[in-house]
């Protein structure tokens, strides 16, 4: 049988297999340049809710009805936003995404506490130093008077050392004023001239007593060697003073 022979016997049959062809082919093509394009458009996207503010378990939650997942972009400290919270996002609200992608939060630790430092005996000048460095600031600074704590150092701090405040958290600072009505911290006078603070002492009510004068110093004649009360002893008005004083 030749081969124009063995078409036209299955001339029916070829016409059955090329139109099968043709709709396979139409059905192809419909279905990979028309209908898949919409579906990708339209119904596997989904627009990104605003979780900021939200708790992380509702965020996680809301997310997977709308057909997305969540992850982790990380935790920080936030005064505004309370602990296990959403600060931010990526994608941002309203954007639309594939379903299936995920949207990345970062979650509040809620706001950094810092514990109050231990002022008392500090100047006042290195314990506000110290508050600034600590992340914590000065609410008020008061005076009282104070037998026991040298004039323009820190007697006590409210709130006590170690309470946990809130990062910029006010600090109050009780400085001392020094010793009571009639009563004063000694000075420290050892190394000093007696002729240029002999005055002062007793402008302060306090009586020259024994002066000893001490040979054999390396210092200047007319320096104060020793003194008693010693530096810092609460004294009152009326109270003596011994010194010793390098000589010739």
């Amino acid at each position: 049988m030749n081969l124009k022979a063995f078409f036209a016997r299955n001339r029916a049959l070829w016409k059955a297999a090329a139109w099968i062809l043709g709709v396979f082919l139409a059905g192809f093509l419909l279905s990979n340049f028309v209908l898949m394009p919409l579906f990708v458009r339209h119904g596997a996207e989904v627009e990104v809710p605003d979780l900021k503010g939200m708790e992380y378990a509702k965020a996680a939650q809301l997310l997977a009805e709308k057909g997305l997942e969540i992850s982790s972009g990380g935790w920080q400290y936030d005064q505004d936003q309370p602990d296990s919270t959403v600060i931010s996002q990526e994608p941002e609200p309203r954007m639309m995404i594939k379903k299936g992608r995920s949207v990345k939060v970062v979650i509040s630790r809620g706001a950094e506490m810092i514990a109050v430092p231990f002022l008392a005996g500090l100047t006042k000048v290195r314990a506000i130093n110290l508050l600034d460095r600590t992340g914590l600031a000065v609410a008020a600074i008061d005076s009282l008077e104070s037998d026991s704590v040298a004039y323009g150092c820190v007697i006590t701090s409210e709130p006590d050392p170690g309470v946990r405040l809130e990062r910029g958290g006010g600090v109050r600072i009780i400085v001392s004023k020094g010793p009571t009505e009639g009563r004063m911290l000694m000075p420290d006078l050892v190394g000093k001239k007696l002729a240029e603070h002999q005055g002062q002492l007793v402008a302060q009510g306090l009586v020259i007593g024994q002066i000893k004068y001490v040979p054999g110093q390396s210092l200047e004649p007319g320096t104060i060697v020793m003194q008693a009360p010693q530096p810092g002893f609460v004294v009152r008005r009326g109270d003596t003073v011994d010194l010793a004083v390098s000589s010739n």
